[in-house]
């Protein structure tokens, strides 16, 4: 469940600063894919940096 909010948070606040980066630069054309892109990106590198850090006594659980 912890991974699904990473997600959510990490979609709308990748949404909003490529929305705002592309405002800046010009006003191009809006591309969502690469919102979407970076929040997986981050939600890949949150899962990742938690099951480094576990206690390994826990995984064995």
């Amino acid at each position: 469940m912890k991974y699904i909010v990473t997600f959510v948070w990490a979609l709308m606040l990748t949404q909003m600063i490529n929305f705002i980066l592309n405002s800046l630069a010009g006003g191009g054309p809006y591309s969502f894919m690469s919102g979407i892109l970076l929040a997986v990106l981050i939600t890949l590198t949150v899962f990742i940096l938690d099951f480094m850090m576990k206690d390994p006594n826990e995984t064995a659980e």
